[in-house]
């Protein structure tokens, strides 16, 4: 088994463990709408969960229900996921030109942006990981940039993957 352990304590919050690894860790929790009878299917059933996960192959968590919150209140998932798939690509081709020249002082907005952006889709552990990139200075350094721009291109990816399958089970 290959995995990344990351413990850090915060004054405010306290000890603070993360766990990124090359397969689904699932985590079940009772959905409260089915209590009242007014459950609904999720529009991506299992979406934290790949189905084609290699041994070696990466993988960024999120929160499905995000997507379904969003699908809920009639947003169009295929177009959502299109334009912030295009919006991400923008924000790490920045990133990377910045990295290349190495200009450090824009490297901030571009990985608040980013944070963002990921925090759209439910991927807590990386936008947390991008907003204290993007408020420390410390963390500047070539391997750190590169492992989260690899981390929201691999999270691109698989919601690339997702928005596809979404879009053939809805027509």
């Amino acid at each position: 088994m290959h995995g990344e352990l990351s413990i850090a304590t915060s004054s405010k919050k306290g000890p603070h463990a993360t766990f990124n690894a090359p397969f689904a860790v699932e985590q079940w929790e009772p959905f409260a709408g089915t209590a009242s009878g007014n459950a609904q299917a999720p529009v991506f059933p299992n979406a934290t969960q790949p189905r084609d996960v290699s041994a070696s192959a990466s993988f960024e968590p999120f929160e499905s229900r995000y997507l379904d919150a969003l699908s809920e209140e009639g947003v169009d998932l295929h177009t959502f996921l299109n334009n912030w798939r295009q919006a991400m690509n923008d924000d790490l081709q920045r990133l990377n030109a910045l990295h290349c020249v190495g200009d450090f002082d824009h490297f901030h907005s571009v990985l608040h942006r980013l944070s963002g952006a990921v925090g759209l889709v439910g991927a807590r552990s990386l936008m947390e990981a991008l907003r204290r990139a993007s408020t420390s200075p410390l963390e500047h350094n070539t391997g750190s940039i590169d492992a989260l721009a690899a981390r929201a291109r691999t999270l691109v990816t698989q919601l690339e993957a997702t928005s596809r399958a979404y879009r053939s089970t809805s027509q």
